[in-house]
């Protein structure tokens, strides 16, 4: 198979060596002019597809939008009514009069508007009266609603009411009692609370108004849903189910609004949605309409236009592989006359080497006038290149060897943290920082207790190992804004920014005890570790930072001299008084 398809190339390759530049330019102006022609038909067509998708993306979410701002009105009208009758003149002296009155004034309101049930409780949860006396003389005090009424206007979300749907008429579809609670709090003249007005509207009402706008959508079969917060279907296809879950459902409520595609029940659906934003005082309970157009019925427009346009892209096409015969004439002769420059041109200087190229007379001999004009620049520019490449490797391995001078100048070459000269520098920098913006720093000098006596009885290299895990235990027990530093020997230096006395002693206490309780082990024998550390504080009559070094030193000094394994504090009056005498 490979023999043939190289044949069949050969004797391709030697078609074209035969042709004439005029012909092949025909053929490529003709070949360019049908991509070219196809390209813009392609690509006008996919933006007349992304228009009339994005005209339909908007029209769907316009619908989800304006449904959505229907459900947040009504639950507004609702809780306005519920606060106005609540505070009504004339119900002042009903709220604690004659249950029976108050009754037929919670039926009349019942009537007026949509509530399923109306019930007024005292403090104490009792219902005093309700709408058909239904849970009358009932406690409703551990039901959410009345806790939040009793402290503010509240709305629940979509729940039933299992009690209040058993009393209730049952439905002819056998559809189960689903409510919006509103409660609000009662008070008499004076303001003082007297109880709460509840109310329960029946969830049926979102269905029907979810009907009437699927109703109104110009036949575009389009669907819609309420969901709840939790991305359960409230009112819509696959009701009571988990329609968005996870980072899906997340995403939509930080959105608030958009489009996407998604797929259900084996069909691509285009969706809009849009989650309450609530509507004056009404605060929304973050319910999310969705509106669903089948892919294939919403993009239909979109794919009609982009088939005309691409219908139009061959017909131009067409008219394209006409004129490209005329085109190549006109191309044809310069195209000589620059191979005869380029040939001439090319026996004197040039840049790399050409590769050799063939299709036709005129080509070929092209190829052989680059080649020669090509020949001599090649040997410099790739004498050019080994020189960039041997100065690029020169100064890598320049950057490296500064960066590895950079960290042995700055750090002890046995437990990795800083050395003296290192740490002074940036101690400086952190005195003259804490005087000058009057904060706090403090400093610890920690040494191994009876190092000598470790190095005589294990040996150098258990001292050495002492030394490491030590270095270790503070590294890790200091913030990243402290800095630890090996003195020398078994002594070191910690540098605490931003800290007051309790937290400072409360680390030196922590570095010790850690350190206490840490074993080290060399040659299978474990080595008891125990440290003294010296504290202090940095006072605004330092000199410098060597002051509270040295007020540290004296601290750890007094902590080897009263027992070892402890830590001491040295107060910077101490450091005075020295000084002074």
């Amino acid at each position: 198979m490979r023999t043939f398809l190289q044949q069949a190339a050969d004797r391709l390759h030697a078609i074209e060596d035969r042709l004439t530049v005029r012909t092949q330019i025909a053929a490529a102006v003709a070949a360019m002019s049908i991509v070219l022609v196809g390209t813009l038909a392609a690509g006008a067509a996919l933006i007349s597809y992304r228009n009339t998708s994005a005209l339909i993306e908007s029209s769907l979410a316009g619908i989800a939008s304006s449904t959505s701002g229907r459900l947040d009105r009504f639950m507004a009208t609702r809780q306005q009514e519920m606060k106005l009758f609540a505070e009504l003149q004339p119900m002042q002296r009903l709220w604690q009069g004659n249950p029976d009155e108050l009754r037929s004034a919670l039926e009349a309101l019942q009537h007026s508007f949509d509530f399923a049930w109306i019930g007024f409780a005292d403090l104490d949860g009792n219902v005093v009266a309700s709408t058909g006396g239904l849970l009358q003389g009932k406690s409703v005090a551990a039901r959410p609603w009345f806790k939040q009424g009793l402290e503010r206007i509240a709305i629940g979300d979509v729940h039933e009411a299992i009690l209040l749907a058993s009393l209730l008429m049952q439905r002819a579809d056998n559809e189960p009692y689903r409510f919006v609670d509103i409660a609000v709090p009662v008070h008499d003249a004076s303001g003082k609370l007297l109880g709460v007005l509840g109310g329960h509207l029946d969830w049926n009402w979102a269905s029907n108004l979810i009907k009437d706008a699927e109703a109104n959508d110009g036949n575009t079969d389009t669907q819609l849903s309420i969901l709840s917060k939790g991305g359960m279907v409230l009112v819509g296809r696959q009701k009571e189910t988990i329609r968005y879950a996870g980072n899906e459902l997340s995403d939509i409520l930080n959105a608030r609004d958009g489009t996407f595609q998604e797929t259900a029940d084996g069909r691509q659906l285009l969706t809009a949605f849009h989650v309450g934003r609530g509507y004056r005082d009404y605060q929304g309970l973050n319910w999310i309409v969705t509106a669903s157009q089948p892919a294939s019925v919403a993009l239909a427009a979109a794919i009609s236009s982009a088939q005309t346009i691409l219908a139009i892209g061959a017909v131009i096409a067409l008219i394209a592989l006409s004129l490209a015969w005329l085109v190549s004439r006109r191309i044809a002769g310069p195209i000589i006359a620059i191979t005869q420059e380029a040939d001439r041109i090319g026996r004197a200087h040039g840049p790399t080497m050409l590769a050799r190229q063939s299709g036709s007379a005129e080509v070929v001999r092209l190829s052989r006038a680059l080649r020669s004009l090509l020949r001599r620049i090649g040997l410099a520019e790739e004498r050019t290149k080994e020189a960039e490449l041997r100065a690029s490797e020169n100064a890598m391995q320049l950057q490296e060897d500064m960066l590895k001078l950079r960290q042995l100048a700055d750090t002890d070459f046995m437990t990795g943290l800083m050395n003296r000269r290192s740490f002074l520098a940036i101690a400086d920098d952190t005195m003259a920082f804490c005087r000058r913006y009057k904060r706090n720093m403090a400093t610890l000098m920690i040494d191994i207790d009876h190092f000598k006596k470790i190095n005589d009885t294990h040996g150098h290299a258990a001292g050495d190992d002492a030394i490491k895990h030590v270095a270790e235990i503070v590294s890790q027990s200091i913030r990243t804004t402290d800095k630890a530093a090996r003195f020398g020997g078994e002594e070191f230096v910690v540098l605490l920014r931003e800290i007051d006395q309790e937290t400072a002693v409360l680390l030196a206490e922590r570095i010790r005890t850690a350190i206490e309780g840490a074993r080290v082990s060399h040659d299978n024998v474990v080595i008891p570790i125990t440290v003294s550390v010296g504290l202090a504080l940095f006072d605004e009559n330092d000199r410098d930072v060597q002051d509270v070094i040295e007020r540290a030193d004296q601290g750890l000094y007094v902590a080897k001299k009263t027992g070892r394994n402890r830590t001491f504090l040295m107060p910077a009056e101490d450091q005075r008084a020295a000084r002074a005498a």
